[in-house]
């Protein structure tokens, strides 16, 4: 019912999930208008929002959106804005949060030794590098899923205050 006449080439499928096909100003503002829509408080929305960026830098990859969901449940967090901060870790941002989580955990962990060129999937989950990934992901995941919790919980107050005041 849904489906196109013609279907798209391989090629064209793979563009579109690298890039939009209305452009990335068009799908930040679809997301956005979801979160501030959604009939809940601020601070539960902003909450699981934040919990959701907080999971996104985690390095338990495939288990961003179940771990935010869980923890939007047992801190009674809006889950749908906590599957929408997940989505703050995407392609273009993956490379740039895992980068600096591994820089900052290494760094603290004195394994200042990290060589980025040695990355790969055979070695992530090795003691020295994964407890490293995961020293600076816990402390850029916190940093930025506080920081998302008040910019969040501001936005969401000053848009359903002026909505408010539109009839009137």
């Amino acid at each position: 019912m849904f489906k196109r006449k013609k279907s798209l080439d391989f090629f064209t499928q793979i563009a579109k999930l690298i890039w939009p096909e209305k452009g990335w100003k068009r799908n930040f503002l679809y997301y956005w208008k979801r979160l501030t829509r959604i009939p809940d408080s601020p601070h539960s929305i902003s909450l699981g929002f934040s919990i959701g960026v907080f999971f996104a830098f985690s390095p338990f990859l495939g288990l961003h959106t179940v771990l935010s969901i869980f923890f939007s449940w047992v801190f009674r967090a809006n889950i749908l804005s906590s599957i929408i901060g997940t989505f703050t870790g995407n392609p273009i941002t993956y490379p740039l949060m895992w980068a600096f989580s591994i820089g900052i955990g290494g760094f603290l962990s004195e394994n200042i030794d990290s060589d980025y060129e040695r990355i790969g999937l055979s070695n992530i989950f090795e003691t020295d590098f994964f407890a490293s990934f995961l020293i600076g992901s816990l402390i850029l995941g916190l940093l930025f899923g506080v920081t998302s919790y008040f910019i969040i919980k501001y936005c969401i107050v000053i848009f359903k205050g002026s909505r408010g005041n539109i009839g009137k």
